[in-house]
């Protein structure tokens, strides 16, 4: 309760500094010669942010286009295409591993900052730190979200969609700026694909043989699926359409991963852990499918154009959903409220046990993402 409580007060405190402080619309002639932007949350949502700078680029094409993020969000923007700089700022409202930023340090981040001499800043997700930059006009012009999140609680104005990839873009159109490009994105580079291949020859994984990516893990208990029809459903894959199982994610997940292999009949690879974030979109990249719960992972697996199933239970995927054609969502409770405690408030096993093994499969078979295995 105490942090919604403290991230709804950031969100009205930053909306009152944009109305205050920045109510300028950007010149119709506006071309930045270096533009900031803020987005300080995980890595799924960072990925859900990468879309911003595909359009910043089209719309500005010579700008130095800088991102301020977390260390984990860190290699997500250092891989795209349109980012000239990534700078580190570990926010102590959202690290969760990583060592957060110390006062002093932020102090000096924003001497840093204030030497680039931004043209804009855009905020799409920030703290009160950066909430105090923009006091301290760190650059003349700012965008921010929290504004328009505001506005639309207040029902002064809507977001043009319900998705995140929508509502981030939304700051860029009413601003002016035209935002053709919806679709996150992850570059696999060639250093990658090399070391991938090593990777597969040593362990013995084929790639003759098609490769269905599993990732069991969330830092949410009530985000994950079963380890029991997790189970089930590698021995399905296995049995009726031969196919390798690669059980993916961090250290952390190893426990779960164990569970689930110590329940299955068949054989499945186990790699969580022995990635980087990097190399990990590179192995999801030549998998057929990714099946998994609401995850960095599985917005990686979709951001590299894989063949991706989201499971969700307390969280929306109409909101934080995976983005592309090859996507697909299964939430079988419509009406239980966004939940992110350790345990469901109505005393059951949470509403992902409600999805079962067999909605997966007819997901699978229904979108053709098995044809040819």
């Amino acid at each position: 309760m105490f942090q919604n409580a403290s991230e709804i007060l950031t969100l009205i405190v930053s909306a009152i500094v944009q109305w205050l402080f920045y109510r300028k619309r950007l010149p119709k002639d506006f071309v930045p010669e270096r533009i900031l932007v803020v987005k300080l949350d995980h890595i799924g949502d960072v990925l859900l942010a990468t879309p911003i700078f595909s359009n910043l680029r089209i719309a500005y094409p010579n700008t130095e286009l800088h991102a301020l993020t977390g260390a984990w969000g860190r290699v997500i923007l250092e891989n795209h295409p349109d980012v000239n700089k990534v700078l580190e700022y570990n926010s102590p409202a959202f690290s969760r591993s990583e060592q957060s930023t110390s006062f002093k340090n932020a102090l000096q981040l924003y001497q840093e900052l204030r030497s680039q001499k931004y043209d804009l800043l855009i905020e799409l997700r920030g703290d009160w730190r950066i909430i105090w930059f923009s006091l301290l006009h760190l650059t003349p012009r700012r965008l921010n979200r929290a504004s328009l999140q505001i506005a639309n609680k207040l029902g002064f104005s809507q977001f043009s969609g319900t998705h995140e990839t929508i509502r981030n873009l939304d700051v860029l159109k009413r601003a002016g700026i035209p935002t053709p490009i919806q679709t996150t994105i992850f570059s696999v580079t060639k250093e990658n694909e090399k070391w991938t291949s090593n990777f597969l020859e040593t362990h013995q994984i084929h790639r003759e043989t098609s490769l269905i990516a599993i990732h069991s893990g969330s830092p949410i208990a009530l985000k994950r699926w079963n380890p029991e029809r997790y189970a089930e459903l590698a021995d399905w894959l296995i049995a009726q359409k031969r196919a390798q199982i690669l059980f993916v994610g961090v250290k952390d997940e190893i426990p779960i991963i164990n569970q689930i292999q110590n329940l299955m009949r068949g054989n499945a690879f186990n790699i969580a852990g022995k990635t980087s974030i990097a190399q990990l979109a590179s192995i999801l990249h030549i998998c057929s499918v990714f099946i998994g719960n609401d995850s960095g992972p599985m917005h990686l697996a979709a951001a590299v154009g894989t063949q991706t199933i989201g499971l969700y239970g307390p969280s929306d995927p109409k909101r934080f959903g995976p983005v592309g054609d090859k996507c697909q969502t299964i939430q079988k409770k419509l009406d239980c409220p966004p939940c992110l405690g350790p345990t469901c408030r109505f005393g059951t096993e949470g509403c992902m046990s409600k999805i079962q093994v067999a909605d997966v499969i007819q997901t699978l078979e229904n979108s053709g993402y098995l044809l040819g295995i």
